[in-house]
């Protein structure tokens, strides 16, 4: 993974800070989110984090700057990302994929975000959601984006790969 993450970088990861810097840009997720290499252990090794609760197959790790959810299947293979971000970071995080070539797609609503809980956030149920959406060679990856009424400067986030 080490390699991995230097190319969708262009330049070399080596401390585990780096690498879950590196995680959160849109040339790594899109690229490497469900495929085979991307286990919950591999994450827990190279990222060097434990996970801060589990519900069922989403592990919850704090990043130092933010908290990330990752849905697993069952065999290990992380295939869905969901974040909680505040103001700028939230809104660097969102132009970052659309500078890479996400796409607006819709609005909607109930984004695909799991709690800590393991249930639909209350708070962004029936918030509109923006839908990102990036083709690639191997299927679509999209970017869900909510700013809950609750808290107008926080967002949640979904980002997960579909075949179509």
């Amino acid at each position: 993974m080490t390699n991995l993450v230097g190319i969708a970088q262009n330049s070399v990861s080596t401390t585990p800070v780096e690498k879950r810097q590196a995680f959160l840009t849109p040339q790594y997720y899109t690229n490497w989110l469900g495929a085979s290499f991307l286990t919950i252990p591999t994450v827990e090794k190279e990222f060097a984090v434990e996970p801060v609760q589990i519900v069922d197959l989403t592990f919850f790790y704090d990043f130092g700057d933010c908290f990330v959810g990752m849905e697993s299947n069952e065999k290990g293979v992380v295939v869905q990302m969901t974040l909680r971000l505040f103001g700028d970071g939230a809104t660097t995080f969102i132009q970052q994929a659309i500078d890479y070539g996400f796409e607006f797609v819709g609005n909607g609503e109930d984004i695909t975000v799991r709690s800590n809980t393991g249930k639909l956030l209350p708070e962004i149920t029936n918030d509109p959601v923006k839908r990102y959406r990036k083709k690639t060679q191997n299927g679509n990856v999209y970017l869900e984006v909510s700013n809950g009424s609750r808290s107008p400067n926080e967002y949640e986030i979904a980002v997960y790969r579909a075949k179509n």
